[in-house]
């Protein structure tokens, strides 16, 4: 895979789509959407397709010339409960191009889907905040590049929405329950950070730490640094979320692992089909007095 034409045509549509004439109206609080849609305790439906070029390097002979790209569909489905909180699921369905394998004969290159991750996750807001409690997962695919494990483990969820932007940190971790693969066990914390821009942009980061518990001190940590620009807006009479974005590991595994990521998501903004009707939230206390004194 060329390394050039990738950019080349990553840089391409991102100037498309974020040149693309907006037909309706998103309404004077585009910027309150923006921060909804960068919280993962929201209850906001979307359906997210990414693109992520990966590039490799390491010890081993020829891993700086391997690359990869893999296609994402992660849909997000909040589901209101009756209590105000949010339930929201969030399946990744994944298929890699070109996956690099390493083996004593040297590099060869699978395509084929991935395992399927999953969080699930059960969020609140208080005091400004919006928390969350759930877990994570994966469910082996069989294919040439599944782990053959399933992975389940805890997560938690905290955010702060400030004038100008939203940060928080979302740690989880992964634990083999299941499966013929290797011992997995590995806990990951990923930490955003996202300044509003005005009209929809926002220009931020949001990479994912982890750390190895089975592997050596020289292939543990993975810390990534990055940079991501987004644009909310409307196509159409569509809401959506456009969103690119580059890391590069500044800490990886020695042996083999991914250097730089380059990354494009297209997130159009729906309605949750398995819950059209969410129950109102509940009238708190304030309100409901304000709404009853002119009666008394």
């Amino acid at each position: 895979m060329n390394h050039m034409c990738f950019k080349s045509l990553a840089a391409f549509i991102v100037v498309t789509l974020l040149s693309l004439p907006v037909y309706a109206q998103v309404g004077p609080n585009i910027d309150e959407l923006a921060k909804e849609l960068a919280n993962p305790g929201a209850a906001n439906a979307t359906l997210n397709f990414k693109l992520e070029y990966r590039s490799f390097d390491g010890d081993l002979p020829g891993a700086d010339d391997q690359d990869s790209l893999t296609a994402i569909f992660q849909p997000a489905l909040p589901f209101v409960l009756e209590n105000g909180n949010n339930l929201i699921f969030r399946p990744a369905f994944s298929y890699v191009f070109d996956q690099p394998i390493a083996s004593a004969s040297g590099f060869s290159d699978v395509s084929q889907f991935g395992d399927i991750s999953y969080d699930l996750l059960y969020s609140w807001s208080s005091s400004g905040w919006t928390f969350g409690a759930g877990v994570v997962g994966a469910i082996p695919t069989g294919s040439g590049i599944s782990s053959d494990n399933w992975l389940l483990g805890p997560s938690f969820l905290a955010v702060k929405p400030t004038d100008w932007g939203i940060w928080g940190f979302f740690p989880f971790h992964n634990e083999k329950v299941g499966g013929s693969g290797d011992d997995t066990s590995i806990t990951s914390l990923q930490y955003f950070l996202f300044f509003s821009l005005n009209d929809g942009w926002q220009i931020g980061t949001g990479p994912t730490i982890t750390y190895d518990w089975n592997a050596d001190s020289e292939n543990d940590w993975t810390v990534p640094f990055g940079v991501q620009v987004s644009k909310t807006t409307a196509i159409g009479n569509q809401i959506v979320k456009l969103n690119a974005g580059i890391e590069k590991n500044v800490v990886a595994p020695d042996d083999f692992a991914s250097d730089w990521k380059f990354t494009l998501q297209f997130s159009p903004v729906i309605g949750n089909p398995f819950q059209p009707n969410p129950p109102s939230p509940p009238v708190d206390a304030a309100t409901r007095a304000a709404v009853l004194a002119p009666i008394r």
